[in-house]
């Protein structure tokens, strides 16, 4: 198994301020769970998979608006764990002060419990709003692999 752990992806821009954080921790025994932590001010849809190696980056012609899981069966994946909250308000606009604007704020967490026989995985973000697209994904460096598991430094 491999042993990489974290993961970070921090999008600011006028209207939306996107943060998702994971982790992939080893546990050893032949399984390994993936967490995954989202937070958005602004209005949008994320997707976060875990997909193999050969998946293409494209943008797709309908996103996704929840977590998507269907790629994960695959990976011989179960779900662990599963929450979002919203709140929307009304707040001043960044790009205008003198407007007021509507906001959004999503936070969602999701685990995956694993198990072998693959060596690699690989985290797919898709992020779609009004203005704003992005398309991300995250493979451990193929040239080190390693046998002990992750283990969390802070």
């Amino acid at each position: 198994m491999f042993g990489w752990g974290d993961f970070h992806s921090n999008i600011k821009t006028v209207k939306l301020n996107l943060l998702i954080t994971g982790k992939i921790v080893d546990h050893g025994n032949g399984t390994f769970s993936v967490y995954f932590r989202h937070n958005s001010t602004g209005l949008g849809n994320v997707s976060v998979s875990l997909v193999p190696p050969s998946k293409v980056v494209e943008f797709e012609v309908s996103p996704q608006s929840t977590l998507e899981t269907k790629e994960s069966k695959s990976f011989n994946c179960r779900i662990e764990y599963e929450k979002t909250d919203r709140a929307k308000k009304t707040a001043l606009c960044n790009f205008d002060p003198s407007k007021i604007c509507y906001q959004e704020q999503t936070q969602s967490h999701v685990s995956w419990l694993c198990s072998k026989p693959f060596k690699v995985i690989c985290i797919y973000i898709a992020f779609y709003s009004v203005d704003y697209k992005l398309v991300q994904k995250v493979c451990p460096d193929y040239n080190y692999h390693s046998e002990t598991p992750y283990l969390s430094s802070g």
